[in-house]
Order: C-alpha cells, then structure tokens, then sequence
C-alpha cells in the first residue's frame, strides 16, 4: 500500500504503528508481580544454601572430626576454594543485577526503575560487538567457574555431576543456530532479548541460585570424604522446579522434582498429579510436558521417601508453579488440569480471557472428539464433559478472533486402593487380623480410597466384583468365590465357615468411575481370623 502524499496523514499513519507497537509490547501487572514473586523464591532459597555452606565449613573444625586432621586439613581447604570460587561469581550476578536496574531508570540505590522495560535487557545482555554484551560475558564466565571447580584436586568427577544451567531451553520457536549465533550469543538472546527487566532479574537470581546448589553440593562432597559417617542431613523438603516459569504454547515443559539434595538413598517415590515419575541415578524425578492452553497452571508434587535417622516413611509435597501465554489472541486455559477426565465430577473446567467483546463475545463448541461443552454460571468459564479416551478439539471464538485448542480425554486416575469398610474398620488397604466371629457377622463391603494429590476432591468409584479365597481352618485347599458388587454377604455360605484359624483374601478387584470406566485394583486385602 503506498503512503499517503500529505505529511499530516503521514505523520498520523506513523504515530499508529508507534501505538500498535507500544500496545503490542505491553507486560501485565500480574505476569510482573509473578516474576517478583519467584525472584524472592530464590533470593530465599540461596540464602539457606549459603548458611549451609557455611556450617558445613565450620563443622570441619568440629570435634567429631578431630581424630582426622590429615583428611580436614586436605579437604578443608577445597571446600573454601569451592566456596571462594562461587562467591565471586554471585557477586558479579549481583553486579549486573544492579547495572540492569540503573539502565531501566534507577537512580538511587533501592530507588523505583522500569519493571516491565523491555528494550534495557536487551542492550545491556544481547546488543553490543560480538563477546563483549553482558550475556556473553556472563556464559563465558559461568563456563569458567566451571573449569575452575573441575581444577580443584579429586572434584573433577563430582563437578562434571552437577547440573548444566547453560543448556538452552528447547523452544518451538525459530532456531537461533540457523542465524549463524554463537552458543553464548544464541544463549543470551533466549534468556535476555527482550526480556522486561523484572523477569531478566528473575533469571539472574535463578543463576545465582544454581550457583549455591553447586557450591552446597562439591561442599557436602569435600566434607563427606572426612571419615565413614554418614553427612548430616538437614530436614527433608520437597525441590520442585519447572525448566521455565513461563512457555508458550507448544513449547516444551520439564519439571524436575527430588528430595533436599535429591538422596537417592532416601528410596523416594514421586509422583506429580498423581503420576509416578520415574528416578534417575541421582534420585531426581524428570517430569516432561507439553504446555497447551494458556494461563496459570500448577503440578502438585508428592514425595515419600524413608527418614535414615528416623527409619520411618515420610511424605512432603509441593506445588509447581507456571503460565502458558500465546502470542496474539485469545487465551484458552483448562483450570485444573492438562487433560479432560472421563467423568470428572461436574466437568472439567476451561477458561476463556482476552475476548475483544468482553466474556459475553465468547463462543465455545467441540470440533471433534468425544465432548461436549455448556457455560458456567461465571462468565468466561465452560465446563467440558468427555464420554472416551481421544483428543478433544474446542473452538472458541469472540467474533473477532478464532482460536482451536487440542486436550486429551482420558480415563481418571485408578484408585489409591481398595479396603473393607464397615465395623471392622480396617480401612489401610491391607487388611490384618480379626476376630473370627466379627467378621462373620458384620456386613461389611468393600470401597476405594482416592489418590491423595488428585486436583478433584469429590471423585467416587464403586465396586462392580471382587474374588474372595478361603482358606485354612474350616476349609479343604483354598475354596474361592467371585462376587458381583461391592458387599461380603455375596460369600456368605462360606463366611459362615470361617473360624479361628481360617485365613480369608479378597482380589482381583474392578471398580468403576462416575464415567462408567473400568479400574483393576492391584492390591490384595488379606485377613487372618482369631
């Protein structure tokens, strides 16, 4: 389209795309406010690192340790080292930290900037000649400091085990390596270039907070090699971090999850809603998604894992926190999970914002799948029921704009387990030992117990058949008997021979979900009668 002749239509054309620029650049308050918030997550959590380093410094001298000077004077002095190494590499992070500040407007120490600038981040981390912006520096130095770690006498292997945090994070985006970028270049364009300086300080600390991980860990190792006993270990706590507390769509999501300083020896067991996440050899739980939808999403991360100082199982948890946006448009969000279940108790919930005409504008079917979808009674909020196991394609549109979002259906979780309820009240899954007579009499049945991080509350399963085996006083062999429903009375010829001595299991045990979808129970619920 050619411009136009007069100069004050030109000049009006211009000052328009200037604005649609300006709009188009714009950062919302409450994606600002989340960066603050994990910003000071982790200015928290390498402050505890550091008191840890520090103790584990101090208890070198401790009198424990007294019968192995050799050992504290040879492995002392690499700890410190470790530590020397890593505090001047915080103190320059904090450096740029402070730089990035005063280039989006700060004039005085702890005085106000632009949070949500983001041209500073760029000039200061991405533009420049080549090896010479910040961001190149930085990777240049972080390479070093690890170079530096592996130089320090037997810490070569431990240091080749800590984590990567120059790994760029796989995108769908366009490849920066096709544009002829450096490593550190095409590393300081994916953290910083145009970054809003509040989230680019998020980053920072996230290296800084790296950085002390590092420093605990060859710390504890150095310390370790002091004599035989076990390293003190500090209170257990469940870790969980999300590769990037933002994604676009498409984009890939991994979660990794892990006990303190991820003890495999501890034998944890990870699940994150309700999935088990398989261990790796240091004990960490990988968890790999893909973002989908939009908005604000969370991964409840259970851990149970066994206390080396108490013996006894323990359980921590967790919560993951991120948000998916999409570039233009609007933003399709399932509330609760990433997937539609079968069933789910009044439907899975799905938020739709950003409608040009307000939530009223909003329209929303199901293109293809096993769905159907109906309004809320909260505007911009729909729930979708799903009937089987496929993809559910929505169409949502505000008159304006289109958009199409792809979720999987799937059956709901299996049961925790199964158990017998009634008077006997054995209600752990296992079963145990009874009397004869109370067993007899008590017209007892069987329910399911929910997984305890499943995100709905107020899911129900009842049991369609069970197998029940008899055996021991009062029987010859092992006699069984399948049972249709979920009550014992089903056995009763064979309840009523039981006595002191018989031995009773209940298997093979199918229950079924609000969606009418089978669930096989693994466990065996086994009583010994008295």
């Amino acid at each position: 389209m050619a411009l136009p002749k007069e100069p004050r239509q030109k000049m009006i054309n211009i000052m328009y795309l200037v604005l649609t620029a300006i709009l188009a650049l714009n950062v919302s308050s409450e994606i600002l406010n989340a960066f603050k918030t994990i910003d000071d997550s982790f200015g928290k959590s390498s402050e505890g690192l550091s008191k840890r380093s520090a103790k584990l410094i101090a208890d070198f001298d401790a009198d424990a340790n007294s019968k192995f000077p050799e050992k504290v004077a040879t492995w002392k002095p690499r700890a410190e080292k470790v530590k020397e190494l890593s505090e001047n590499l915080y103190a320059q992070i904090e450096n740029l930290k402070a730089e990035l500040k005063k280039e989006s407007g700060q004039k005085t120490p702890n005085g106000e900037f632009k949070e949500d600038d983001l041209e500073a981040t760029t000039r200061l981390f991405v533009n420049g000649k080549e090896g010479e912006s910040k961001g190149e520096l930085l990777y240049a130095a972080i390479l070093k400091y690890k170079e530096d770690l592996s130089k320090i006498d037997s810490l070569k292997k431990p240091v080749s085990n800590l984590p990567d945090f120059l790994t760029v994070p796989k995108s769908n985006n366009s490849n920066a390596a096709q544009l002829g970028l450096t490593p550190a270049q095409q590393w300081s364009s994916v953290y910083f270039h145009m970054t809003p300086t509040v989230a680019a300080l998020a980053m920072l600390s996230k290296f800084q907070n790296d950085i002390r991980n590092s420093q605990t860990q060859l710390i504890e190792y150095c310390y370790s090699q002091i004599n035989s006993v076990s390293l003190p270990i500090p209170n257990f706590g469940a870790i969980a971090n999300a590769s990037s507390t933002m994604v676009m769509a498409g984009d890939e999501l991994t979660i990794t999850a892990g006990l303190g300083a991820y003890n495999k020896d501890a034998k944890p067991i990870i699940t994150i809603d309700g999935a088990g996440v398989p261990l790796g050899p240091d004990g960490q739980g990988v968890y790999k998604m893909t973002a989908s939808g939009s908005g604000d999403f969370s991964k409840h991360v259970t851990i149970t894992y066994n206390d080396p100082t108490t013996g006894k199982q323990e359980t921590k948890s967790t919560d993951v926190k991120f948000k998916v946006g999409v570039p233009t448009g609007l933003a399709v969000s399932t509330d609760k999970t990433r997937v539609f279940y079968i069933g789910a108790p009044g439907g899975n919930p799905v938020s739709v914002s950003g409608a040009a005409g307000g939530a009223g504008s909003i329209k929303i079917n199901v293109v293809s799948g096993p769905g159907s979808v109906s309004p809320s009674s909260t505007p911009g909020v729909f729930n979708v029921v799903t009937t089987a196991v496929g993809d559910v394609v929505l169409s949502v549109s505000d008159g304006k704009t289109t958009t199409k979002v792809t979720v999987p259906s799937k059956k709901l979780p299996d049961p925790q387990y199964a158990y017998v309820y009634g008077t006997l009240n054995e209600n752990t899954g296992i079963g145990g030992v009874v009397s004869a007579d109370a067993f007899k009499k008590n017209q007892t049945g069987i329910s399911t117990k929910l997984p305890a991080d499943f995100v709905f509350k107020d899911v129900t399963y009842s049991v369609k058949s069970f197998t029940m085996q008899f055996s021991g006083k009062g029987f010859t062999g092992t006699e069984s008997i399948n049972i249709t429903g979920s009550l014992l009375s089903g056995a009763r010829k064979l309840l009523d021979r039981c006595e002191p001595g018989s031995t009773v299991s209940i298997t093979d045990i199918v229950a079924e979900d609000a969606g009418k979808q089978e669930h096989k129970l693994k466990n065996t619920i086994g009583f010994y009668l008295k």
